[in-house]
């Protein structure tokens, strides 16, 4: 639920006026990570603004946070959230001068926002897509594409479980996932081989 409200957030700042510039972005003081703020915007007059992104409501703590990762970055605070989750979290975004913009339980699009977002959506997809893709080295590859299940994989690969589970840390998890990545991989190699070729 986090990350696709983050990422709903990320295609609705423009609406707010911004322009995301990164996301997850880690804040580093003399070569220590001191935090991490959700996303990193700008508005038209390249005022920048750390964007602390909750899908519930905002407690005192993350108006804290919010407050703390801004003034490290020497940004503006902004909390984009469902809502406050007591008076007393309100009542120090007003003192600390902490924005906070909250959604309603249901976000209602115009056909457009929701084509954006829907290309969005696929372009995100594709991209990780290919990322994984170059993940998986090519015998590595032709052992999953050839094997329906994973003791025929560790019949094919030496230290099978080793190579699937560093697969796993950056790619889905399931067999069957991994498989047909592999099986895309091959393809489209083989097509570039073929247009190469001819």
């Amino acid at each position: 639920m986090g990350i696709r409200f983050e990422n709903l957030v990320l295609d609705l700042l423009p609406s707010l006026g911004l322009r995301p510039i990164a996301s997850r972005y880690r804040i580093i003081k003399d070569g220590v990570e001191v935090g991490e703020v959700d996303v990193l915007a700008e508005d038209e007059k390249g005022v920048r603004y750390a964007v602390e992104v909750k899908a519930g409501k905002i407690d005192v703590s993350g108006i804290r946070q919010a407050y703390v990762n801004a003034l490290l970055l020497n940004a503006r605070p902004l909390v984009v959230c469902r809502g406050y989750a007591d008076d007393a979290a309100k009542k120090l975004a007003e003192e600390l001068r902490v924005e906070v913009y909250a959604l309603p339980d249901y976000v209602f699009l115009s056909l457009d926002e929701v084509v954006g977002a829907f290309t969005l959506a696929f372009i995100r997809a594709i991209a990780s897509v290919f990322s994984a893709l170059n993940e998986i080295d090519e015998p590595t590859a032709r052992a999953l594409a050839e094997c329906p299940d994973y003791s025929c994989f560790c019949d094919k690969v030496k230290n099978c479980e080793e190579v699937f589970r560093n697969l796993s840390r950056r790619l889905p998890a399931s067999y069957d996932a991994l498989r047909n990545l592999a099986i895309i991989r091959l393809a489209i190699g083989s097509a570039a081989h073929q247009t190469l070729k001819g």
